[in-house]
């Protein structure tokens, strides 16, 4: 009887133990199922704070893509500003120079056009061989072709080659003498002279030049006015002083 209730306390004792342990057993299952339940819960949560800050970065990544391509559109617009302020500079630069060398030139034609033309070089000579109707482009050929015409005999030519108011003058001179007789005397005024020769030349205006001429052969200092007549020049007749 003794072992008998001893053998049922021992089977009582394992099986209050065994549920012990099987209880145990079970809230720790339940711990660990709750503990998975609320991690399953908690991850579409974690899934979306991933989400949203994946869309975040992405979204700070668009945006410093743009701001770095405005930058380089930026820093083209400002290469091409500072490049056209240079050829801006440059331009102004070239206007200027352009500008000081117009003045340059019209300070020299405003100077050109109130200072006398520079005499031409005197000294030409002209042997009495070397006479000849040269026309009446210079006021030397105009001389000379007057002076030509004078040895040659040709009053008519003589008388073209003179100014309006010298040819009036020689036509009063001469009065009722033939043209033959007109020839003549100019032949006799002209047979000594060997050659003439200009020492002096002076503009008066455009239209008036004064020569000095030395007359060879007869060693004699003239002074003459040569008057431009439309384009062509012609023998004014003799400078005298008045006599005292």
């Amino acid at each position: 009887m003794k072992a008998t209730g001893l053998i049922g306390g021992f089977v009582v004792i394992a099986a209050l133990g065994g549920a012990v342990w099987e209880w145990r057993a079970a809230e720790r299952l339940r711990g660990e199922n709750a503990a998975l339940r609320a991690q399953l819960e908690a991850a579409p949560a974690q899934s979306s704070a991933t989400s949203d800050d994946v869309q975040r970065r992405e979204a700070e990544l668009q945006k410093l893509r743009g701001e770095a391509q405005e930058l380089v559109r930026l820093r083209g617009e400002i290469t091409q500003l500072r490049s056209s302020n240079k050829d801006a500079e440059k331009l102004r630069a070239e206007n200027q120079q352009l500008r000081t060398a117009n003045q340059q030139l019209r300070g020299a034609a405003t100077e050109a056009a109130s200072s006398p033309a520079p005499p031409k070089p005197v000294g030409d000579t002209f042997a009495r061989e070397s006479w000849t109707f040269g026309g009446y482009a210079s006021p030397e050929s105009a001389l000379v072709s007057a002076i030509w015409a004078m040895r040659e005999g040709n009053p008519k030519t003589y008388i073209e080659s003179l100014s309006p108011d010298e040819q009036a003058r020689m036509s009063q001179a001469w009065g009722n003498k033939t043209e033959a007789e007109v020839a003549a005397k100019h032949q006799s005024d002209v047979s000594k002279i060997t050659s003439i020769r200009v020492v002096d030349r002076l503009e008066v205006t455009p239209e008036q030049v004064t020569m000095s001429i030395y007359i060879g052969g007869v060693d004699r200092l003239e002074k003459v006015s040569m008057q431009r007549v439309g384009n062509d020049w012609k023998f004014g007749g003799f400078i005298r002083e008045p006599k005292k």
